[in-house]
């Protein structure tokens, strides 16, 4: 312990300055506890002071705060009792307790405590800024090394975390909206049976064609309370509560695969060790491991629903909507089509346009040619009920079906994989008979040729039953398709009208182009390549 005469010891007014980090806590301390060296670096101060006679004003605790940070409760109050001139002494038990970032650090202990008239002592390092010693001269050393350690504690834990977020463990400290989290499995979701309905409505409804503001406006107007709404009444700690439900909100939800069972973590990251600041990142990077919790949505269900919402992205009107809602598309440059209204003697009537030739068209990167949006609503949905009587007969449907897939099977990506596969099979029986012959004529040593021989032979088991597998697929994805174009049908008889339900799940997408014809493109191989005119 540092061993000082303090010639003065009534003018100074003394500030006991004490923290522990979260990483500091020993293990089986509970948060409600004040930690134990927390008492003992109390002891060790009083013990100092008492020896110096030294008077204390107060102590400033602040428990389980990361060091990297001067944002602390008790360290600004302390700061705001120096401004006033209560406080003229701090002393910590060493030099970490102040803080680990060296350059925070460097500011208080260079500038702001001489600048104040504040003398600082760390009791077990022997700095003291009110006397010149070698100790005070490796101060900055010292808080260097603090800074390391705080940044190697910061990279163990953030590898522990990115191990859990690989093996799909849940590290976050409040459930995704419709699960909860169990004291005995903190790492696990549980579907919350209250907030179930809820979601499943969410998705129920935008299956079927209404806008994330719809949806969000029809919660709102329900009474249903929102997201936050729902945490905070059953015991989370939230700072912004939205007393309404927002699209964004909604958005976020349907976007989300936590409600098909799959567990999605690492979407935000903070930029370092010492900021809290974070920063969103690509899809890409995120940590998503499938099948860790009981699904509340079924996968073709969440697949539709991120279908119509996306549908309605990247659309130039924003508050008109209209049935074809980003689904048309230029067919010469191949970009999305905007849609604006023109006053006309029969009133407003809203245009197709192409929004390349409007924003580029002194570059001519595109033709000019615009289309009445009514027009072509008209013809897609009157070749739709066509096409949908024409189907309508089961025997029929079949039988086109099975000779549009037939005509482009090359085309198939799981047609080109099992041609792969067979290729591959060949080769790796041409191989075995290579080693074959290469042990009849003593080339390999029989070591070498059983080794070989088992991987082969497990190689060539294993592309056999992929390929087992794929012609399976195959075989069942006409029988799919079938059923799905079925269903449309019926779904189409059952309403009689063409929503924008129908023509989602029907279409892929409509181009126009500079002659104002219409080329509609279906999600079916058996409906494909119409064009109307």
């Amino acid at each position: 312990m540092y061993s000082v005469n303090i010639s003065n010891p009534i003018e100074y007014k003394v500030a006991l300055y004490i923290r522990l980090s979260k990483e500091d806590l020993n293990k089986g301390e509970t948060k409600k506890e004040e930690s134990e060296s927390i008492s003992n670096q109390r002891s060790i101060l009083e013990r100092f002071c008492e020896s110096n006679r030294l008077c204390i004003v107060d102590e400033y605790i602040d428990d389980g705060i990361s060091g990297t940070t001067f944002n602390r409760p008790a360290f600004e109050r302390m700061i705001q009792d120096i401004e006033a001139k209560k406080v003229n002494m701090v002393i910590t038990k060493d030099l970490s307790r102040l803080g680990r970032d060296y350059i925070g650090i460097g500011h208080y202990l260079e500038k702001y405590f001489p600048e104040n008239r504040v003398r600082y002592i760390s009791v077990l390092d022997g700095i003291d800024t009110g006397i010149d010693s070698t100790s005070n001269d490796i101060t900055p050393f010292k808080s260097i090394l603090n800074d390391m350690y705080a940044k190697d504690i910061s990279n163990k834990i953030k590898s522990v975390k990115h191990n859990k977020q690989d093996l799909g463990l849940f590290i976050g400290g409040k459930a995704p909206f419709g699960y909860k989290l169990d004291k005995q499995h903190p790492n696990k979701l549980f579907i919350d049976e209250e907030a179930k309905p809820i979601v499943e409505r969410i998705f129920q409804e935008a299956c079927k064609g209404k806008s994330c503001r719809a949806i969000a406006m029809d919660l709102t107007l329900d009474h249903i309370p929102s997201a936050s709404q729902y945490a905070v009444a059953h015991g989370a700690k939230i700072t912004k509560i939205s007393q309404n439900w927002s699209d964004t909100r909604i958005r976020e939800i349907l976007l989300n695969e936590v409600y098909i069972g799959n567990m999605v973590q690492g979407r935000i990251k903070k930029i370092n060790y010492k900021s809290k600041k974070t920063i969103r990142l690509p899809e890409e990077q995120w940590k998503i491991v499938e099948n860790t919790h009981e699904p509340i949505i079924d996968k073709t269900t969440f697949l539709k629903a991120k279908e119509m919402i996306e549908t309605r992205k990247q659309t130039r009107v924003k508050t008109h909507d209209y049935l074809l809602k980003g689904l048309v598309y230029c067919h010469e440059c191949g970009k999305k089509v905007g849609c604006s209204p023109r006053e006309l003697a029969e009133g407003k009537v809203y245009y197709f346009r192409c929004s390349t030739y409007t924003s580029y068209a002194r570059l001519k990167y595109c033709t000019s040619h615009s289309i009445r949006m009514d027009y072509v609503e008209n013809l897609v949905t009157k070749k739709i009920k066509e096409i949908i009587q024409n189907f309508k007969e089961r025997d029929k449907m079949i039988n086109i079906t099975k000779q549009k897939l037939a005509e482009k099977k090359n085309k198939n990506k799981y047609e080109k994989e099992l041609e792969d596969c067979k290729n591959k099979l060949s080769k790796i029986s041409l191989e075995i008979d290579s080693i074959y012959n290469d042990k009849l004529n003593g080339i390999l040593a029989q070591d070498d040729f059983t080794r070989i021989y088992e991987r082969k032979k497990k190689e060539k088991l294993q592309t056999q039953d992929r390929i087992d597998m794929l012609k399976n697929h195959l075989d069942n994805s006409i029988i799919n398709e079938e059923e799905l174009i079925e269903k449309l049908i019926q779904k189409f008889h059952d309403k009689l009208t063409i929503n924008r339900e129908i023509l989602v799940d029907l279409v892929d997408k409509i181009e126009i182009d500079e002659n104002k014809k219409v080329y509609v493109y279906f999600k079916f191989k058996a409906l494909n390549d119409v064009k109307m005119s």
